[in-house]
């Protein structure tokens, strides 16, 4: 008997569970998939089409098939941004829910307010030092050991999304209880979901390369694992939020590419921190004339041991404050 297809909708702006009930179990033919694929990318916009996204109304009614719903198909055949089978699997897989207990793992150090650097700092004046905001922290490390975010949630009642793909920094985000969501991929450096090699370093680490098939059988590579990537429109998808008081990006290298493949005409992120390992001028002022195509103001540039932060805010709310930690 061949298998029932059921339609399988999408709420976007509503808690990742929507997608759960009735199962998203379907056909075995590939073209059940690949059709409405086909059709979407052509009939989209040249902007959609550029960054990768489906046609406007047409995503939250495509039928899942449960046969080609994971990793390997979304990944080989480039699904969009804003497919159905990537937010499935983001809410089903990887998206862990913010924790109904308020917790620590600074039970030594209660004079620990702020452990940023000071990025929260010089972000929150932008916003009126507003409460209840909403973040996303891309590189959260273990969620508290400089932590750009810690202070928001524990002291503003922010809640937010922690990324992280280190597994024993996120293990200690989870360990931590924060009331913020959490997933254990990293940021795709394309418009569509990938797997790539990840050098494990805790606060230092950072894509190696492609993903590597064998990676099992070598001997001669350590602390490199092989991690799920998604787009950041997937993820706030995914937890049915598409406006942003803060993105916090620190990816030891990858900063401009996540950036590249935001569609910004989608999101309304109000502030951004953005390192930038090279401290070269001319990547400085790169990422900078970028992110003024995309009606942002860079308003502040903070120095450290061999990086910078540069920090973004929206042009109707930019106001200069010069933050230098040399």
């Amino acid at each position: 008997m061949g298998k029932q297809r059921v339609q399988c909708r999408v709420e976007y702006e509503t808690r990742p569970t929507d997608c759960r009930s009735p199962p998203c179990s379907q056909t075995e033919d590939n073209q059940a998939v690949n059709a409405p694929l086909l059709q979407h990318r052509k009939s989209a916009s040249a902007e959609d089409r550029y960054f990768n996204l489906m046609n406007n109304g047409d995503a939250s009614e495509i039928a899942l098939t449960e046969d080609y719903c994971n990793e390997d198909y979304v990944n080989s055949h480039q699904l969009q941004q804003d497919h159905p089978c990537v937010i499935d699997i983001i809410r089903r897989k990887y998206l862990h829910s913010p924790s109904a207990v308020n917790g620590s793992v600074f039970v030594e150090r209660t004079d620990v307010i702020d452990p940023s650097a000071g990025q929260s700092s010089i972000v929150l004046p932008h916003l009126n030092n507003k409460t209840g905001g909403f973040f996303v922290e891309c590189g959260a490390g273990d969620g508290e050991t400089l932590s750009n975010t810690y202070y928001m949630e524990k002291q503003l009642k922010w809640q937010g999304v922690l990324i992280e793909a280190d597994r024993k920094s996120f293990s200690r985000i989870l360990a931590s209880k924060r009331q913020s969501y959490a997933l254990p991929v990293c940021l795709s450096l394309k418009p569509y979901p990938t797997e790539v090699s990840f050098y494990e370093d805790g606060i230092a680490g950072e894509i190696y390369g492609d993903k590597i098939s064998n990676l099992e059988e070598i001997t001669t590579i350590e602390n490199i694992a092989n991690v799920q990537c998604f787009p950041l429109y997937s993820i706030l998808l995914a937890v049915g939020r598409t406006q942003v008081d803060y993105f916090s990006v620190d990816v030891e290298g990858s900063e401009s590419q996540i950036l590249m493949s935001i569609p910004w005409h989608k999101v309304d992120i109000k502030t951004l921190t953005v390192e930038v390992t090279s401290r070269r001028q001319v990547d400085v002022d790169s990422l900078t004339k970028y992110m003024e195509k995309q009606n942002y103001k860079k308003v502040g540039l903070m120095a450290g041991l061999g990086y910078y932060d540069l920090i973004f805010v929206q042009n109707k709310e930019a106001r200069h404050i010069s933050f230098d930690r040399t």
